[in-house]
């Protein structure tokens, strides 16, 4: 049995790293540990001294904080207090913070054909991926799956109108970890930019946005493989990102376990109540970070059978999904700007191109 807790604090199981450029770029790097991982913050800001830089950091340090805080399903956030009236009560007023993102994930529920949903909180919390003290070691039982799927679990099936959310009984969980680390990278890159700064990269745990461009060239990273061949390259394609393009990437290798010759990961399909089952990774490029979170999340999930479902319903240009053969699914968009690093195998309508 093995056991994996995913984290920027553990390199190789970062899903994008970033690519460095010619030696003597002047960047400002600073790393803070916040919403469960490690996040990595490149500036290059010429004529800005070096204390005014680290004072900016400290207050996207704060920001962070205070948004995890906001969208954490436990706690005294506005997320918990949600949460907290849901349990009780079938509808609950959404507080002002939170209507934005709820609005936006509700609709990515709605359109995903049942790949994407953050009303799995219960179910998240029994699998154990919620709270690395308590990482399972074996699967729950059926019947305790059975009882957390029969409790409301499902944003697609909840009204929304106004502020106010509706499920049909008590018992709603939400959790926006499929979709808040979207939201908080473009945040801070606000935050950067409103304070002048015209060229960064904020990084939460290989999930990233970029604005403007490197010295040398424009900001490059890559992907990593999610199951590297034995003395082969740890990286699977690189990207080069123009200005305000975001990359996030969902894997079955950053929280999972195995037992019984099964990996067990956090990435659970709403339609079963269990890990999904069919993918290895996906990744999704797009100017809303947010978005990229969801969708890279609803690829992952619906795998090979939905990729392309998926890719029309929501107009993605660039996107790809390795599936549990290693095949590589993609858009034609992003075979025009991958370099792959290592060999890979093709869908047959990729390789018929």
């Amino acid at each position: 049995m093995k056991r994996w807790i995913g984290g920027g604090l553990i390199l190789l199981m970062i899903a994008v790293l970033v690519l460095r450029g010619r030696e003597g770029e002047s960047r400002f790097e600073r790393q803070i540990y916040v919403m469960g991982t490690l996040v990595t913050i490149t500036l290059r800001a010429p004529g800005w001294a070096e204390t005014d830089l680290a004072a900016l950091v400290a207050t996207v340090e704060s920001d962070l904080n205070q948004f995890q805080q906001r969208w954490s399903p436990r706690g005294r956030g506005e997320l918990a207090q949600l949460n907290a009236a849901l349990a009780s009560e079938a509808s609950a007023s959404v507080p002002a913070e939170l209507q934005p993102l709820l609005t936006a994930a509700k609709g990515v529920a709605d359109d995903s054909f049942g790949t994407f949903d953050p009303g799995l909180g219960a179910l998240v919390q029994l699998w154990g991926f919620d709270d690395p003290e308590h990482f399972r070691e074996l699967p729950p039982p059926a019947d305790a799956i059975t009882k957390a799927r029969q409790r409301p679990h499902r944003l697609s099936h909840v009204q929304l109108s106004g502020n106010t959310l509706r499920a049909e009984s008590p018992g709603l969980l939400l959790d926006f970890g499929a979709m808040a680390k979207g939201a908080a990278v473009s945040a801070a890159l606000q935050r950067l930019q409103t304070a002048g700064i015209s060229h960064a990269m904020v990084n939460a745990g290989g999930d990233l946005q970029v604005i403007g461009h490197a010295e040398s060239r424009p900001w490059r990273i890559a992907v990593r493989h999610p199951r590297p061949p034995e003395d082969a390259p740890r990286l699977l394609v690189a990207l080069e990102l123009r200005d305000g393009e975001a990359v996030f990437t969902s894997g079955d290798y950053e929280r999972y376990f195995e037992h019984d010759g099964r990996r067990y990961h956090h990435l659970l399909d709403p339609r079963t109540g269990e890990p999904a089952t069919g993918s290895q990774s996906s990744t999704v490029l797009h100017e809303d970070p947010a978005l990229a979170d969801a969708l890279a999340t609803a690829l992952f999930v619906g795998g090979s059978e939905r990729f392309y479902d998926l890719v029309d319903e929501f107009g993605l240009t660039y996107a790809m999904l390795m599936d549990d053969q290693g095949i590589v699914h993609a858009t034609p968009g992003f075979l025009e700007r991958a370099q792959w690093l290592t060999d890979v195998r093709f869908a047959q309508e990729q390789a018929a191109q």
